[in-house]
């Protein structure tokens, strides 16, 4: 009597502890969209007749139970106790209650959402291989199926909804900018859905002029557009000095720019939490030092390019407001960035 249900940023079970009788089960999940496109808030709702409901999480290295809520903004029933021997790999969290209701703040991650170099935001619920050990996948339910399901979207008014699709028949209602899904009698549920932000001349601009860069990340929100550049695209390690191609960027995108006049320009330096060593400290005492100094360097050369300088703010941030663990290599290495953010000045 089991039920999964994968969306993205935690991976839930749901248990259903009670006899193996069918009863209804009605399930509501609601998914609040960031104006980033990428961060959320999950409304997720579950009602049935059964008396008890476990819901296990993935145990995770040196993580107690409680921390597998440290992203929950909301849950009812308020009481549960922890079940950490039935299993060997799962933490269940036990409700004496055969409904439940969460609100929790999330991350769509690469895993689960793509976004394509014209801009286009691909999210899917399902990696299309994994399977439980009875062949279940994706949103699906035990040993019951989902005799009524809603799963809906609240897009913010800087995105337009593209297209969405389900593997299982069900109505599509599309209000405003929302779409939800309502099936009945459904199971082991795949939702595809596209999304793309509107349009924007100077995210239109930076993405032809920089043209698939690679390690260059453009975004855009209601705030304007951010450009995310890797470390080593503009810098040798432990530098700040600009390299033969770290100008050649910086270069187009001044040029793309230069004309633009009500923009505001704030460089950002990040770097990852592996102190200053050796003759670098001579220099730079802290990561702090050599973020600043990266972000001072960009200032320069992109006032130096025909955009004015008071368009133009340098800040750092040193190892504060990591996008990665820092406990890898390969997360270290997207930690050390620069984040241009272009806003637009008009009132």
């Amino acid at each position: 009597m089991l039920n999964v249900n994968k969306l993205k940023f935690i991976l839930f079970y749901f248990c259903f502890l009670s006899t193996a009788i069918a009863a209804p089960v009605v399930s509501e999940k609601i998914i609040f969209l960031n104006e980033d496109g990428v961060h959320y808030v999950r409304y997720d709702t579950t009602r049935t007749s059964h008396k008890s409901y476990d819901i296990w999480f993935k145990k995770e290295k040196n993580k107690v139970s409680e921390q597998h809520l440290k992203d929950f903004l909301y849950l009812y029933p308020n009481e549960h106790k922890w079940d950490n021997a039935t299993h060997s790999s799962y933490d269940l969290m036990k409700i004496a209650s055969g409904s439940y209701a969460t609100l929790v703040q999330g991350k769509l991650d690469n895993t689960e959402l793509n976004i394509s170099n014209d801009g286009i935001y691909t999210y899917t619920n399902w990696d299309g291989k994994t399977k439980t050990p009875d062949n279940h996948f994706g949103i699906w339910n035990k040993p019951d199926v989902f005799s009524h399901l809603v799963y809906a979207w609240v897009f913010p008014n800087n995105f337009n909804i593209i297209s969405y699709e389900a593997n299982r028949k069900g109505d599509w209602v599309k209000r405003n900018n929302t779409i939800t899904f309502y099936g009945k009698k459904v199971n082991d549920l795949v939702f595809t859905i596209k999304y793309q932000p509107r349009s924007n001349p100077i995210y239109k601009k930076l993405l032809k002029a920089l043209n698939q860069q690679k390690q260059i990340q453009l975004e855009q929100d209601s705030k304007g557009v951010k450009i995310t550049l890797a470390a080593t695209v503009l810098f040798s390690s432990g530098k700040s000095k600009l390299s033969a191609r770290g100008k050649a960027i910086l270069r187009t995108l001044s040029n793309a720019l230069s004309r633009h006049k009500d923009i505001k320009i704030i460089i950002e330096g990040y770097s990852d939490n592996i102190s200053i060593k050796g003759d670098l400290v001579k220099k730079y005492k802290t990561n702090w030092e050599l973020s600043a100094a990266r972000s001072l360097t960009v200032l320069h050369y992109i006032a130096a390019h025909n955009v004015a300088e008071s368009q133009l703010e340098a800040r750092a941030h040193g190892s504060n407001k990591p996008i990665a663990s820092n406990d890898t290599q390969q997360g270290r290495a997207k930690n050390r960035r620069i984040e241009i953010m272009v806003m637009s000045t008009k009132k």
